[in-house]
């Protein structure tokens, strides 16, 4: 790997780069959350669930 400041090691990425690619998985992660939430919910109003 080259010995360019801008990228972050391990992954090759510049600082700015890194930042949207967490932001995308950050995102992503509360979709995901969101809609494994709605569904919980959904199976807890159509069946016996807990009781």
């Amino acid at each position: 790997m080259s010995d360019d400041p801008e990228k972050v090691w391990p992954t090759g990425l510049t600082l700015k780069e890194a930042e949207e690619v967490h932001s995308y998985l950050i995102d992503g992660t509360r979709v995901f959350g969101l809609i494994a939430l709605l569904a919980h919910i959904l199976v807890a109003f159509t069946t016996p669930w807990l009781g």
